[in-house]
């Protein structure tokens, strides 16, 4: 898809919304030419990447200790940041992400699985059964069972209607009035950008050879130009120029237009649009709250992925193994926000100092209850 039209647009949402994403697939990969879609959806799968990723054993059991080594080990292999990019762009822009597992020899001679992205255009989903299909060429509509060992299924936002929280049904529309936007305000720059030069003759001079010659000094006219204006008795007697340009403000129309539709596209994909329009409301602090709701949103989807791993990867892989699901390791992209451990040194000093105050007030307190409460480490009585 390189183009779309509005009554076209409007058919794919439809067709979206119904679980035929032939086209929504296609017009995902479209509305990525928008810079505002663009940088939103790098910026919130790249927030997601950077995170490092952990693997954690069931238990202390040494069988479930190997495997989450071996999965540690082998997980840039099972998937790759290319294919999972590929995947979170899929689950953002149209609610859900498809994998295929592509199992392949390893070094060790057993199998290793390999996440491969299945294209979202190729996939259906049917509200009577509420299955998941993939479309292929020889053997048509086939059945996508999540965490069979053959297939991934990323549906982070609900259980029914995953594809009706894809961002693409708020985002389409605007990233094409955007578009006109950007067409028509070029081709209006065109038309009034450029001003004409009207020339004023005196009567019947037009077809003369110095009124010829002083309409060609115009069309030739260049920077730092001089144009001789013989001047007459009367003012239709003399030569004379006069710049016309266009006076008008309709222009902010499509300022308006550009700017509104890159805020709402932000607004779906990153959950606000404070960071980008600090300039208008004036404030460092709405830029803090924007980054704080796009961390938020961005570790709702560590959570979402994280579940998927494990339960669509990593226990099949297991299983594979060792045929005892319960050592599989748990899979975690630990995106919660690290700790201020200012504010909380200032905790801890502001309970000491409260706790000092009341005992020269003649009161016991309970020192370690408050200790507790600051979250201050401490050492039970009697160990060193």
């Amino acid at each position: 898809m390189t183009a779309t039209t509005v009554a076209a647009l409007r058919a794919t949402l439809d067709e979206h919304d119904r679980g035929v994403f032939a086209r929504s697939g296609l017009l995902a990969g479209l509305i990525l030419r928008d810079a505002d879609c663009y940088g939103a959806l790098a910026q919130r799968i790249l927030g997601l990447q950077c995170h490092p990723m952990e693997v954690e054993a069931a238990s202390a059991d040494a069988r479930a200790v190997a495997e989450a080594d071996y999965l540690r080990a082998l997980w840039q292999q099972i998937v790759s940041p290319a294919a999972e990019h590929d995947l979170l762009a899929s689950l953002i822009l149209l609610g859900f992400a498809v994998g295929q597992v592509l199992w392949v020899p390893g070094d060790d001679g057993q199998l290793v699985p390999q996440l491969d992205p299945w294209p979202s255009e190729a996939v259906e989903y049917d509200r009577g059964t509420r299955g998941w299909y993939a479309i292929t060429q020889d053997r048509g509509r086939i059945p996508i069972t999540p965490g069979d060992g053959q297939w991934v299924l990323l549906t982070s936002r609900s259980a029914h209607r995953p594809h009706w929280w894809g961002a693409i049904r708020p985002v389409a529309e605007w990233y094409l009035r955007s578009s006109y936007a950007a067409n028509d305000a070029s081709r209006r720059s065109e038309v009034v950008g450029t001003p004409i030069w009207a020339a004023h003759l005196p009567a019947g001079a037009r077809q003369t050879p110095d009124g010829k010659a002083f309409v060609r000094s115009i069309r030739t006219m260049g920077r730092n130009a001089v144009i001789p204006l013989p001047r007459g008795r009367e003012e239709s007697e003399s030569y004379d120029v006069r710049l016309i340009e266009a006076e008008t403000d309709a222009y902010l129309i499509f300022d308006w237009l550009q700017r509104c539709g890159g805020g709402k596209i932000r607004l779906a994909i990153l959950g606000q649009d404070l960071t980008s329009q600090n300039n208008k409301v004036g404030t460092n602090a709405s830029s803090e709250t924007g980054e704080s709701i796009t961390e938020q949103v961005i570790e709702a989807d560590a959570r979402a992925v994280s579940d998927c791993y494990t339960q669509q990867l990593a226990r099949p892989l297991v299983e594979y193994r060792t045929g005892d699901a319960r050592l599989t390791p748990r899979v975690c992209i630990d995106a919660e926000p690290e700790a201020d451990t200012r504010a909380e040194a200032d905790a801890m000093t502001q309970m000491a100092a409260a706790a000092q105050a009341w005992r020269d007030l003649g009161l016991e307190v309970d020192v370690e209850e408050m200790a507790r409460r600051a979250r201050v480490p401490t050492i039970a009585r009697g160990q060193e």
